[in-house]
């Protein structure tokens, strides 16, 4: 038998999801990353074993948070501004992030028409590129976080 539904709704559809990044400036200004194929965000707790010789059961407990390594593929063309290596028009692309080691503020606008926002800073930490015959550039690009986000 099938469990509950949300009264509000039985899904959010992904189409729609935008991750943005901001440009540094005061105030920040937040623009798209184009080209999303995919999303992880795998928000995990460290835990300590606690277990002690008397259980028979193990124990644990829950210390730091962490949002993980962020992971997102995305069709890579090299003269999209959010994807390039130089500042373009203000915007800072993604493998620029990566070479100059920026704490970047970034935000992923859900589409589930009230505008939910997940806001965090996060280094790029991979940027990979892939091509085949047949096929487009892709890149698999990490993002690794710095510290509490805020979360919808």
């Amino acid at each position: 038998m099938p469990g509950p539904t949300s009264a509000i709704a039985a899904a959010v559809a992904v189409e729609g999801l935008l991750l943005q990044v901001g440009n540094g400036a005061s105030p920040q200004v937040y623009n798209t990353v184009s080209n999303i194929q995919d999303w992880n965000e795998p928000l995990i707790a460290d835990t300590v074993d606690v277990t002690n010789v008397g259980d028979k059961w193990r124990r644990r407990i829950s210390t730091l948070l962490d949002m993980g390594k962020m992971k997102f593929k995305l069709f890579w063309v090299m003269t999209e501004p959010s994807h390039s290596n130089i500042v373009r028009s203000g915007i800072q692309g993604i493998r620029y992030i990566y070479t100059q080691q920026i704490l970047a503020s970034w935000q992923i606008v859900y589409p589930d028409g009230l505008q939910s926002v997940d806001n965090f800073l996060a280094y790029v930490t991979s940027f990979s590129v892939t091509g085949k015959v047949g096929g487009v550039f892709e890149a698999e690009i990490e993002l690794s976080n710095s510290g509490a986000p805020y979360l919808v």
